[in-house]
């Protein structure tokens, strides 16, 4: 299998969804106007400007927590406050892995079933016995182009932020077997009815929880699951399901009752860590203010949806086991290189594709963008509900970049693979964030001057991650496969 690497571009038309837009309205506005009213009830809303439109005006990231800096003599301790947003960050993360939230907080906040910390193992998953390591392992640290300390010798002489002077984002991945299942259709909404396209969102999981300072504050971000269910389960929002008031409402109460969930354990972890921790409710990062914006974005991008799907099939017609999907997921993280893996003697290899990709010898890193240095942040996938394996790709280079726009912006990170078999087996299906989506929307609130310098930043990634699957699939894999066909699911209302 040779697969051509190639972005389908698409006029934007967005002034004919959004004129489409105008007669699902009544049907959308009672669902949205649910949703808010929702988060006002479990009392996470701010109280200001949510209710004063029918949708609810909402941004993709939330500020939950703000926590002291570090102060020696009323001076900031950089160090020692970089040092306590990475503690912050692990201490969410062990009451996540090790506290059965259902049994401290109680069955009035804990609705669903007890979370768990992404990309932890199986023993630690299901007896919650779960090492420091291991916990510090699966909290990800996203490199920014900051230094920890800005009155460091070297960086005040050279402005030159060095490897042990650069400022990472903390990020804690939450999951809940039973808000998943319900995402990715796997466990019904309403009844026996499921989401429309449920394995299609996978690369929108799992919940991420970000821990960062500056000289200010040590904040604590989420994801805000309303505004990321809206944005990328758009096809859901004008499914024929929703004309339904029942499941509308059962749809909309899930996002915020997930927030809700996710900040009490955030602030039952840090009453410990910090009791001068401020809870906080904040909107951060671009607003949406109505359906028309959502579907804006949405036309806007070049594939017109959040994602790419490509499909596979086998060249001898075979149909693809649990195992064998599996073995993708793996095959495409060790071709990539892994985050934190060393050689015998000590030396990082991360970053390094040692894969050959022709009879010339040419390794993998002679066709990706120069010193992308892409590798997986975990050394396995981690497996969502549907048997939706998940890989998460960081490029120090463009991921530095991205957090140049500012800090909160990492809970957009990293960039998001998934494998799965669909049609019975039949076919495998590899699907990826789309950057530019992820750039219209996750950083629409950027500057003018950014936005032009990252223009070409998105087609960089997509190229260089479609090649890194592609290595995989054709050097590395071992199952003969056809190239593969672009499988499109409409995100938008239906003309």
């Amino acid at each position: 299998m040779k697969q051509e690497i190639m972005l389908e571009k698409s006029v934007s038309t967005v002034g004919q969804w959004t004129r489409k837009t105008m007669c699902a309205g009544a049907i959308l506005g009672l669902g949205l106007t649910m949703g808010m009213t929702s988060v006002m009830a479990a009392g996470q809303g701010s109280g200001q400007g949510a209710q004063s439109h029918g949708f609810g005006s909402m941004t993709p990231f939330s500020r939950v927590a703000k926590i002291p800096v570090v102060r020696v003599q009323g001076q900031i301790d950089y160090r020692a406050t970089y040092a306590k947003a990475r503690a912050a960050s692990l201490a969410i993360a062990t009451y996540v892995a090790r506290i059965k939230e259902a049994d401290t907080l109680g069955s009035d906040v804990i609705k669903g079933i007890d979370w768990k910390l992404g990309g932890t193992d199986k023993t630690c998953l299901e007896t919650r016995v779960c090492s420091d390591e291991m916990i510090d392992h699966n909290v990800l640290m996203i490199p920014s182009p900051d230094p920890i300390d800005p009155t460091d010798a070297t960086y005040v002489e050279t402005g030159v932020v060095t490897k042990s002077n650069t400022k990472k984002g903390n990020v804690v991945e939450f999951c809940n077997k039973k808000y998943a299942a319900m995402a990715m259709g796997v466990a019904p909404i309403v009844d026996t009815r499921k989401l429309v396209n449920g394995w299609a969102h996978a690369p929108a999981l799992p919940c991420e929880v970000s821990v960062w300072n500056d000289d200010q504050h040590i904040y604590v971000d989420m994801l805000d699951p309303s505004a990321i269910f809206t944005l990328f389960f758009s096809d859901v929002l004008f499914s024929a399901d929703m004309q339904d008031p029942v499941f509308a409402e059962a749809l909309y109460a899930m996002p915020p009752q997930v927030k809700a969930e996710i900040v009490a354990i955030i602030h039952a972890a840090l009453s410990d860590f910090d009791p001068n921790t401020k809870a906080m409710d904040q909107k951060i990062g671009p607003v949406y203010s109505s359906i028309e914006d959502i579907v804006e974005v949405v036309a806007a991008s070049p594939l017109q949806s959040p994602y790419l799907h490509m499909v596979y099939t086998k060249q001898d017609g075979g149909i693809f086991t649990e195992t064998e999907s599996k073995t993708v997921a793996q095959t495409i993280i060790n071709t990539m290189s892994i985050h934190g893996a060393v050689d015998e003697n000590g030396n990082s290899t991360a970053g390094k594709h040692p894969t050959v990709i022709n009879e010339d010898g040419d390794t993998l890193d002679s066709i990706l963008s120069t010193k992308s240095s892409w590798r997986s942040a975990r050394t396995a996938p981690i497996t969502i509900p549907g048997k939706n394996h998940i890989i998460e790709a960081c490029s120090p280079k463009y991921a530095k970049m991205a957090m140049g726009t500012g800090l909160y912006h990492v809970n957009a990170l990293p960039c998001e693979i998934t494998v799965k078999i669909i049609d019975g087996g039949s076919k495998l299906v590899i699907s990826y964030l789309d950057p530019y989506f992820m750039l219209n929307a996750m950083f629409a609130d950027i500057s003018d001057a950014d936005k032009a310098k990252f223009a070409s930043i998105p087609g960089a990634i997509n190229d260089d991650l479609q090649k890194v699957v592609a290595a995989a699939l054709d050097v590395n894999l071992g199952i003969a496969l056809n190239a593969p066909t672009r499988k499109i699911i409409n995100m938008l209302p239906q003309q």
